[in-house]
């Protein structure tokens, strides 16, 4: 019962899946922006530029780099989707990183300039610096995906709702109660990894604080470029 439980929270919160449940977060919670530009907050953003948002990074950091693990998996380049085995991650890091790269430069020289929400833009840039630093560590030790993912969603929470204003003044930070909500969801899923031996402490403890301090230094001090 547990372990069908850890399996099934591994499968929905996949790395693969983060991304784009973090733009879906970042989009739908309401805020307010800190400024009077409404555009300030990504709630405010129009309906087609939300459209097209989900569109083009759901296809870029989602559909296209699942379908290339999928193209890998059904050739036997690797056993498994949640790429268990350290050699195997090589070249699917490799492929991912090139696809989130191409994120990035969509939104950075191709997106209006007056939508380029610099925690969007932090948060992409991320996404790429992540993939790099957890690939080139891949060569000593197999950091938990999972923990770098939703970890650095919750970092980009955190970050970006510490820009907004609080519709509550004894809130201090805007989504509070749902930034504590994914928190512990968060604690589930590196628990789960750990109970299915999947990955050691170390292993998952490494993915927490590379998820989370480097999205929550692009995004809260606005690093790309």
């Amino acid at each position: 019962m547990i372990e069908s439980f850890f399996r099934a929270l591994s499968y929905i919160f996949h790395p693969l899946f983060m991304p784009l449940l973090a733009l879906f977060f970042v989009l739908e919670l309401p805020t307010i922006p800190n400024s009077l530009y409404v555009y300030d907050a990504l709630c405010f953003f129009p309906y087609e530029a939300k459209f097209r948002l989900y569109l083009v990074l759901g296809v870029l950091t989602f559909a296209a780099p699942l379908l290339s693990l999928l193209i890998m998996y059904w050739n036997g380049m690797i056993t498994s989707l949640h790429l268990e085995n350290k050699k195997e991650r090589v070249y699917p890091y490799f492929i991912v990183t090139f696809y989130y790269l191409l994120a990035y430069i969509f939104i950075r020289y191709q997106w209006p300039e007056q939508l380029q929400h610099p925690a969007l833009l932090g948060f992409l840039f991320s996404m790429v610096l992540i993939n790099l630093i957890t690939m080139i560590f891949n060569n000593w030790i197999k950091i938990s995906a999972h923990a770098v993912a939703c970890f650095g969603v919750a970092a980009l929470l955190i970050a970006y709702n510490q820009t907004q204003l609080s519709q509550f003044k004894e809130q201090a930070l805007p989504n509070f109660g749902f930034i504590i909500f994914f928190l512990i969801t968060c604690g589930l899923i590196v628990t789960g990894r750990l109970y299915l031996k999947a990955h050691s402490l170390k292993e998952v403890l490494i993915g927490m604080v590379t998820g989370f301090t480097i999205t929550y230094l692009c995004v809260k001090f606005e690093f790309y470029f």
